[in-house]
């Protein structure tokens, strides 16, 4: 295999065709990758599909979606050949029920959609996040594939975060309003909110992290990773995620192991060092000045027409993909203090959910999301998996407010917390059933008789 790849190592630096090489090392390895996938399919293929979930607009195959859309794919196979031969299956999750039920209304409402094309498309999409969520929530999983998939966000965040430095150093022109970070490379863009929404759940493990530290590695590692999420997430401007990020931090203390040690570093460290970013960095007071002057950048109008329309279907909705359709109706029946123009999506999950499928796809994706926290209840302070408890538990938080602003129902980055959490689940049931093995208590000792002693019969 490295004979092979050293002879088109040469090839390349000799002719500067890099196709070969990439073609050449893609077949060198991938009896390897086969043999892993096979073996430890949470770290691969798995594990790049969590590391490029960021990335996934930017990763887009002609006519065959994103290459993290094949790598889920991929994943849920290997995964389930995992399952089967490890011949056995773990108990789904309530929340898992709810989305199925969610998916099926979605499925159902295509009968009264105005727009089949945009329904179809989230049909699609919601069927293969509730399936890769079936896969992931049902299959067997050890700590360490859990671990594993945990530094694989986090990994995936600090590339990101990087990534973005490394565009606003190389290519500043891409800057948006007030400095804000716009990728967009060759047409494949990155929405900057949902960038920053992406690094979240990183943003919440690093933290953890850096505070069950021990080791001098440990504490280094943890911090460096934490400063450079949290500047992804900074560089993008975001209101929501700099709101979300706040939320996250105040949920991290409250759940602390050590909340009164955590309350009192939050109020003599945290409040200076989140007034000091303000300071650095000015365009985030800007930014949320606009947010008042442009009823977030046109949100509050958009809403105001998303409610005209739920209003005049509440029950059933306007159908999947139905959301736009039900807005350009409505535009004209509300004054725009903020024009924010036509075919506007609703900016909110819930609104979102409403719109499309009514009370009824409302009420399921709320018991969905509610549902997901059901498992980590079970995980005490003096449990070994409190620290992933305390993470997703402020992860989960954090983008149920950034799901009021902004239409995360179908991204990525979502599902994967909430399967991350179902997996923390079944590890929490595991170790309860195996914390209190019946142990055999052997019977006391008989005491020992008294012996009667028998006098000898006179003579």
């Amino acid at each position: 295999m490295f004979g092979t790849l050293a002879v088109a190592l040469v090839y390349t630096i000799g002719t500067g065709d890099l196709r070969l090489t990439a073609i050449v090392a893609g077949l060198a390895v991938a009896p390897a990758l086969l043999v892993l996938a096979l073996k430890r399919s949470y770290l691969f293929p798995y594990g790049l599909y969590v590391v490029l979930v960021p990335f996934d607009n930017m990763l887009k195959i002609s006519g065959s979606g994103t290459l993290t859309k094949m790598l889920g794919i991929a994943s849920a196979f290997f995964i389930a050949v995992y399952a089967f031969r490890r011949k056995g299956l773990n108990q789904p999750p309530l929340a898992l029920y709810f989305w199925i039920a969610y998916f099926a209304w979605t499925l159902i409402s295509i009968m009264w959609t105005g727009d089949m094309t945009e329904a179809m498309l989230d049909i699609q999409q919601t069927f293969s996040l509730v399936a890769l969520l079936a896969v992931l929530s049902v299959a067997p999983v050890e700590e360490r594939d859990v671990r594993a998939i945990c530094a694989c966000l986090v990994f995936g965040g600090i590339a990101a975060s990087l990534y973005g430095m490394y565009l606003l150093h190389d290519a500043p022109q891409i800057a948006g309003d007030n400095g804000r970070l716009m990728i967009n490379v060759a047409n494949r863009a990155i929405d900057p909110n949902h960038f920053a929404n992406s690094l979240l759940a990183p943003l919440a493990i690093a933290a953890v992290a850096l505070l069950h530290a021990r080791k001098p590695s440990r504490v280094f590692f943890s911090a460096v990773a934490l400063i450079v999420i949290m500047a992804g997430i900074i560089m993008s401007l975001s209101r929501e995620a700099l709101i979300a990020a706040l939320v996250l931090g105040c949920v991290l203390l409250w759940f602390s192991r050590r909340r009164v040690v955590g309350l009192v570093l939050g109020a003599t460290v945290g409040l200076p060092v989140l007034v000091g970013i303000v300071m650095l960095f000015p365009q985030i007071g800007v930014r949320m000045g606009e947010a008042f002057s442009s009823g977030g950048a046109g949100r509050t109008s958009i809403w105001q027409v998303g409610m005209l329309a739920w209003e005049q279907r509440p029950f059933f909705g306007w159908g999947a993909g139905g959301a736009l359709e039900a807005y350009d109706r409505n535009y004209l029946s509300v004054f725009q203090s903020y024009n924010a123009g036509w075919a506007r999506p609703p900016h909110s999950t819930p609104l979102h959910a409403l719109i499309e499928l009514g009370v009824v796809g409302g009420v399921l994706m709320l018991a969905a999301y509610l549902t997901t926290f059901r498992p980590l209840r079970r995980i005490s302070r003096d449990h070994p998996l409190y620290d992933l408890r305390v993470a997703f538990t402020a992860a989960l938080v954090a983008l149920g407010v950034c799901s009021l602003f902004i239409d995360l129902a179908n991204y990525k980055y979502v599902w994967i917390v909430y399967a991350t959490v179902a997996q923390i689940g079944v590890l929490a049931r595991t170790r309860t059933r195996g914390a209190a093995p019946v142990t055999y208590v052997p019977p006391p000792a008989p005491r020992p008789s008294r012996v009667r002693r028998v006098e000898p019969a006179p003579s």
